[in-house]
């Protein structure tokens, strides 16, 4: 990740567990927040404003969360 800013980080609490959130700038004012469940494991919002990313952003974990923790049996399409 070249040429990009870290610029707001914060840990949001869902089931019991932390989780970071990181914000970044790029060069171009633009922002994205990431949240790394392991090194093959990340989630990325966009957005242009760090308040738009950080509201996608806090939609999304739950929902990424929770699809972590069903078995993975019940995510397989039939």
């Amino acid at each position: 990740m070249e040429n990009v800013q870290l610029v707001h980080q914060l840990k949001c609490a869902f089931a019991g567990d932390e989780y970071l959130i990181e914000v970044f700038s790029r060069p171009d004012g633009s922002h994205f927040a990431r949240t790394i469940f392991s090194p093959q494991d990340v989630i990325i919002s966009d957005g242009v404003t760090l308040e738009e990313v950080l509201l996608k952003h806090q939609d999304l974990l739950p929902l990424a969360i929770h699809s972590r923790r069903m078995p993975f049996s019940s995510r397989l399409i039939n």
